[in-house]
């Protein structure tokens, strides 16, 4: 059995793809679409099946002209690789589905961009850390915030103008400071 192809447009050509109705056409009458001056300026992308065995045919859908662009890159794209590397299949990630779930060979990749486990070890540290700055003076707090929390984290030296301090000092109340954050923290 011949798998049909199913070509869908627009019912309205100006929506660019927001809401769309859609009309189903036949093959000539398709091609008769795109041939005319109704069809200029509008674009199609060849979708394949969404079946293993290709039973539900292929589908011809109106797109964007931005969706069409990517669309034709990531086919001249997968034509490279095929031409490049002859001995190896090119397949979709997308195409990869779980029997009893809604997700996609795409949704089990990992995201190189960011690394989850590495932020929620350092959410956590933070509210540790958070927890036992709240054990401190109203002064250590202070201090703390001026080393180590602010965006251009100060010196002792300008701890020490800032609030008359002899350095000497605020360098041993930064130490006792610290020595308390570690004991809280065990």
């Amino acid at each position: 059995m011949k798998a049909t192809t199913t070509y869908l447009v627009w019912k309205d050509p100006n929506c660019n793809g927001i809401k769309p109705d859609w009309i189903q056409l036949s093959q000539k009458a398709f091609h008769a679409l795109v041939k005319s001056p109704k069809g200029k300026g509008r674009f199609f992308e060849r979708l394949a099946s969404t079946e293993a065995n290709g039973s539900d045919g292929r589908f011809v859908i109106e797109t964007t002209e931005r969706r069409f662009k990517e669309y034709l890159k990531e086919k001249r794209h997968v034509q490279y690789l095929r031409d490049s590397n002859p001995g190896y299949t090119v397949f979709s990630y997308h195409g990869v589905e779980f029997e009893d779930e809604d997700v996609y060979g795409e949704d089990i990749l990992r995201d190189e961009s960011c690394d989850v486990e590495a932020e929620c070890l350092d959410k956590l540290e933070r509210a540790e850390v958070m927890t036992a700055v709240a054990t401190l003076s109203e002064e250590e707090q202070e201090m703390v915030k001026f080393f180590w929390l602010s965006d251009g984290q100060g010196t002792e030296r300008d701890y020490s103008a800032l609030t008359g301090i002899p350095q000497k000092t605020v360098n041993d109340r930064k130490r006792r400071i610290l020595e308390k954050l570690r004991k809280s923290q065990k």
